[in-house]
């Protein structure tokens, strides 16, 4: 097997503001990693470049796996460059010659400002820093660079097997299942296609979510890839798990803590998962990037689905026009699916929260991110979250039509809807403008409340306004064709917008979490949950 080096811990750490750090590197404080470092005093709230470095002991080629860092960065080991971190939140890897066998310098050049992919008009925080994970395992001289495993027929087990392969020509690979079974195949050229019926194969779900591991050898290498055999799939207005009629109840949560930032220890994610799994919910849309690594594994073992998409908030016509931002877009679209493609848990991918899909030179966009993520999996429900409601031109282009209304809340502004009366005919108005013949998913909807304000009147932002909301959308759902909701949001997290009167950013906060910031649960959740419970055997 492999050998891997965790480098979490302590790292040599400078901020140098405006100035890119320039070689030789030289540090002169420490941080943590995973952490944020732009939360940390005496660098709190500052913008500009951060260089972190420590010393490791390697020789031979190597793999370095960052599970997300930001904004943007460069990776260096000896000083001589090895990667670019492009996009926040995005997992990146790096296949590398480490040199020979003596302490080795590796360096990583952060800059947390605003450009790109991540603008300040965000209504959620951009944190600098190392999110997750760093590791570095060794590689032999021919190594198994991907496998992929996907579900072609739930019914009978029967599973495709992708993998490919650093050597060239016809190498044996022996693959040993955890079930007992064992099949011999073979490389051509660095590639593996295979399909075959597994016997004894248990199904993943959400009551139950068995996990398979298989085990691949070839020449000197060996990985351990883990999968489910499971299918989502949509007829009509429907969505089904195994061939089940399912409704997905879930949140919108972001990698957010006010301690820490976008790097949440596995602890909070750990904490997150088990208490929405616990009240009933079963779905997570992870907004908006890619997730971690640590959250995707426990959803595979608690039974969570998860909507996973891509860095691209709010983004206009203008910008999607622009070659190089859409390439980018392709780029990311690409990386996350093939970081992610072997969770079960991951049942939609999507891209582009709230862009502008009522323009029609918008399509041809929106086809294209569908067309790439499709040409890497068959299987997964593709979507975007959409607030052009009625006006939308794209929702044919989908396999699910994902909505963003907010009646009793933004709406209210804009069409006279002011009371929670008016969730039932303004959700009834939008499901009836939308195609008939594909799932309708509320993935955002919400209202802002302050823990502990709490106000018989029911006045916006007392809890008591927020829970009654929210009950009559479950309702909704729970009564019309409606597919599921993802409600926005789990918890209470830093944004970037400010707003304007009522609708203003209290705190410096997106305050439309059922839980607070710090998890602390408001009047909502204890409504959601027992709804969830009492109708749905949460």
């Amino acid at each position: 097997m492999r050998y891997i080096q965790t480098l979490n811990g302590i790292w040599n750490f400078s901020f140098t503001g405006k100035n890119r750090p320039e070689q030789p590197f030289k540090t002169d404080h420490v941080m943590t990693v995973p952490g944020c470092f732009d939360l940390i005093e005496p660098f709190c709230g500052k913008r500009g470049y951060a260089l972190y470095t420590r010393k490791v002991h390697a020789s031979g080629l190597h793999l370095l796996e960052i599970d997300g860092a930001g904004i943007t960065g460069e990776v260096f080991w000896d000083g001589e460059k090895i990667g670019l971190i492009q996009y926040a939140y995005m997992p990146e890897s790096f296949v590398f010659n480490a040199g020979d066998e003596e302490e080795h310098t590796l360096a990583i050049v952060l800059n947390n400002c605003h450009s790109g992919q991540f603008q300040a008009d965000c209504d959620f925080f951009a944190n600098g820093g190392i999110y997750g994970d760093v590791t570095l395992t060794a590689l032999p001289g021919d190594y198994i660079s991907r496998v992929r495993i996907s579900t072609e027929d739930y019914r009978t087990g029967r599973i495709r097997i992708r993998a490919e392969y650093s050597g060239k020509g016809i190498v044996p690979v022996q693959m040993k299942f955890n079930t007992g079974f064992q099949l011999n195949s073979q490389f051509t050229d660095g590639h593996l296609d295979c399909t075959l019926n597994l016997p004894d194969r248990r199904l993943w779900s959400l009551d139950s979510p068995e996990l398979h591991t298989v085990e691949l050898s070839a020449g000197e290498d060996q990985v351990l890839a883990t999968f489910g055999i499971r299918e989502f799939s949509a007829a009509g207005r429907k969505l089904y798990l195994n061939g089940k009629e399912i409704k997905l109840y879930g949140v919108n949560r972001h990698e957010s803590h006010p301690t820490t930032g976008a790097a949440v220890p596995p602890q909070i994610i750990n904490t997150d998962v088990a208490l929405l799994k616990n009240a009933g919910f079963n779905f997570i849309r992870g907004s908006h990037y890619p997730q971690r690594k640590t959250l995707l594994e426990l959803c595979d073992r608690m039974g969570m689905l998860v909507w996973e998409e891509t860095l691209g908030w709010g983004v206009k016509a203008p910008a999607l026009a622009k070659p190089d931002y859409m390439e980018s877009q392709l780029e990311q679209a690409e990386k996350m699916t093939c970081h992610s493609f072997n969770h079960p848990c991951v049942v939609i991918r999507g891209f582009l929260n709230e862009t502008d899909s009522h323009l029609p030179e918008v399509r041809s966009v929106i086809k294209a991110l569908y067309d790439r993520i499709r040409s890497i999996d068959a299987h997964v429900l593709i979507s975007f979250a959409s607030n052009k409601y009625e006006q939308d031109v794209c929702t044919d282009l989908v396999d699910i039509v994902s909505m963003n209304p907010y009646p009793g809340w933004y709406d209210s502004r804009e069409d006279s809807i002011s009371t929670i009366d008016q969730v039932f005919p303004r959700l009834t108005a939008l499901s009836k403008a939308l195609p008939q013949d594909k799932p309708f998913l509320i993935s955002e909807i919400g209202a802002e409340a302050l823990l502990g304000f709490r106000d018989p009147l029911k006045t916006y932002w007392s809890e008591e306004y927020q829970a009654e909301l929210l009950l009559k959308v479950f309702e909704y759902v729970s009564q019309t064709d409606c597919a599921g909701v993802s409600i926005w949001q789990y918890a209470d997290t830093r944004s970037y917008v400010c707003g304007s009167g009522i609708f203003a950013r209290a705190r410096g906060f997106n305050n439309k979490g059922v839980v607070d910031e710090y998890r602390r649960p408001k009047q909502a959740w204890d409504v959601l949950r027992n709804n969830l419970s009492n109708n749905h055997g949460g």
